[in-house]
């Protein structure tokens, strides 16, 4: 798995194991939210500039460094932000126009919400930097306020990320698992047990992920969702453009062919001349009836062609016979 900097790409892979349609809603979905909530945070960012500059709201008090240092992290997170929101929001234009054309547009899209992943995550950390140096420069020398204040930011930030760190341990365990070992080791209260933990939830989730792969890549591959010509024989290809027909476009039919492999129906010839109750014990009525159909309209059109081939011999013959 490739990462970019502390940030692992793996975060988006299993985007692309969706059908189709709902995974070109949600590639614009992240985009467009990476790039309103990044223009939003610009004013967070601005007031905060203001709150803790001398030149804004902030006191004369504290050493000049701090001042300094105050002054540059706020350029560095007004500039990430800025970049967040511009970068997210050309993003957001190119999605909407090429994604539904582009067989693997999610796929080939991972470095870049990797990237603006990236810069959100550098502007959650610049703001809490930012906002302890604001706190000490706006209230000092009010020594006890500036604590207090300090320590409940602090806390509240620490608390958060505990919450969102297990979150995603409990919802994602494999693309925590592939992030960088100073950001899985980071929180303290991620101890040994827990981290096998992470680990077995990891290959559990590969696994799942792995088998979803193979069921959805007969689901939304377009050779699955046509005619018949190129799976003629097959049992699942006739299931699922029974299923196309009746609407079920993304159906995983994959059950009902195994039921039916079970009794030893390998081939679509194998299942003719079988009754719609017959086939219903297999499968949804509808499904049955559908797939009844579709075989009665294939050996209509079979003895149809029998009968006009045979029409155009005896044509032929009789032509040869008056010449």
């Amino acid at each position: 798995m490739t990462s970019m900097g502390m940030y692992s790409s793996t975060s988006f892979y299993a985007l692309a194991l969706e059908p189709m349609d709902i995974r070109n809603e949600r590639i614009i979905m992240l985009f467009e939210a990476y790039a309103i909530f990044g223009a939003l945070f610009m004013g967070a960012i601005w007031m905060l500039y203001e709150f803790g500059s001398p030149n804004g709201y902030g006191g004369e008090g504290g050493h000049p460094m701090v001042h300094r240092a105050f002054g540059c992290v706020m350029a560095v997170a007004l500039g990430v932000n800025g970049l967040l929101a511009l970068f997210g929001a050309l993003l957001w234009i190119v999605s909407i126009n090429l994604n539904s054309s582009h067989q693997d547009y999610v796929f080939e899209s991972r470095k870049a919400l990797t990237y603006l992943d990236a810069l959100l995550l550098m502007t959650l950390k610049l703001f809490i930097i930012g906002l302890v140096l604001g706190i000490y420069l706006n209230l000092s020398p009010y020594w006890p306020e500036a604590i207090i204040a300090g320590v409940i930011v602090v806390v509240i930030y620490v608390r958060g990320f505990q919450i969102s760190w297990n979150h995603m341990m409990a919802v994602a365990p494999l693309e925590c698992f592939h992030m960088t070992p100073t950001i899985s080791v980071l929180p303290k209260f991620l101890s040994c047990k827990s981290g096998n933990k992470l680990k077995a939830d990891a290959i559990k989730r590969a696994r799942e992920l792995r088998e979803r792969a193979y069921r959805e890549r007969k689901t939304i591959d377009p050779n699955f969702r046509g005619s018949r010509s190129s799976d003629s024989s097959s049992i699942g290809g006739l299931l699922r453009t029974a299923a196309v027909h009746l609407g079920m476009i993304d159906y995983d039919v994959s059950t009902y062919t195994d039921r039916l492999k079970e009794d030893w129906f390998h081939e679509a010839d194998h299942l003719k001349d079988r009754s719609v109750e017959c086939l219903s014990r297999y499968m949804p009525l509808r499904l049955a009836e559908e797939v009844q159909r579709l075989l009665e309209a294939e050996s209509s059109e079979e003895i149809e062609s029998v009968k006009l081939k045979s029409i155009y011999v005896g044509v032929r013959r009789r032509s040869d016979e008056v010449n």
